[in-house]
Order: C-alpha cells, then structure tokens, then sequence
C-alpha cells in the first residue's frame, strides 16, 4: 500500500487532467480530425448521443474484467495513450509517462505486479489500436469516455478505504 502522503500525490497527479469531465474531449476536438477515408455526404450523420452511450457502457463492462483499479486505470491510460498519439501524434507520451509513473508507485518493489500493471496498459493500448484507425468523431468520444473512467478510477484510488492487491504488504 502506499502511504497517505505518496497516495495523496499520486491523486494530484492523475486528476487535474481528469476533474472536468470533458477535459480530454476538448482536447481531442483540437487535434487534427482526419476525414474518413469512405466518406460520402450521403450518409446520415452519426448519432454522438446514442454512441457515446454505447461507448461508455462497453468501457464499464470492461472493467469488470480487471483484478484491481491500479490495473483498470492502467488499461484505460493504454487506452487513450493510443488514441492521443492517434491524433497528436507518435511524439505525444503524456498518457504513458503519466501511466508509468502510476504503475511505478502503486507496484512499488512487486516486479511481478508491475508486470501485470504493464501487460494491462498494453492490452488497453492494442485493443484501441484494432478498434479505432483515424482520429475523427468516434476517437472523440472514445477519449471522453475514457477520460471519465479515468477520473473515476482515480478518485476510488484515493479512497483511504479501498481493497489493495491482494499481495500489498
């Protein structure tokens, strides 16, 4: 477990970008959003409502999947270090320095759960990568829903009364 103080600035950390619920969004709508490489005017437009809603359930879903929230908020932080390089760029780490620092503190001398942190990130990382391919309104609203996952997750990791790893001295 990480002492109070540690888990106070791990919280600092990781919320700032997290405390307005569209903070990653409004980034995302700055970045270049790539056209469609199929697009045709003649397609009804998306509705953003009905597939954020889809978006986010299927992001809640699959944190049921995860042993902890360190492995959950690694996962997610994969997940759009894959989308913000997507459409900033491949020099873009802030998600994955950011996630590194996370994984380092929470694992603290555990190699073995550092491991596991790390292969969470990556999955989240890789399972972006086969779902999304431009960065257009869908990458959007995937980073949004993330970003709010993210929040959350963080928040409960601040919890001075939340469950540890099961393996956390």
């Amino acid at each position: 477990m990480i002492g109070g103080m540690k888990r106070f600035f791990l919280i600092l950390l990781l919320c700032p970008s997290w405390l307005v619920t569209g903070a990653m969004s409004a980034s995302a709508q700055t970045a270049p959003v790539k056209p469609d490489a199929e697009a045709d005017t003649t397609k009804p437009k998306v509705d953003s409502r009905k597939l954020a809603q889809q978006v986010t359930a299927r992001v809640e879903k699959q944190m049921t999947t995860m042993t902890d929230l360190p492995e959950a908020l690694a996962n997610t932080l994969g997940q759009l270090h894959f989308l913000r390089t997507l459409c900033f760029g491949r020099n873009d780490q802030k998600w994955r320095n950011l996630a590194a620092d996370m994984m380092r503190r929470e694992a603290g001398g555990r190699m073995s759960y550092h491991q596991q942190l790390i292969r969470a990130f990556n999955a989240g990382y890789y399972q972006q990568q086969a779902n999304i391919h431009q960065c257009n309104q869908m990458a959007a609203i995937e980073v949004a829903a993330l970003a709010e996952n993210g929040r959350r997750l963080a928040v409960m990791l601040g919890d001075p009364y939340r469950e540890q790893a099961p393996d956390a001295p």
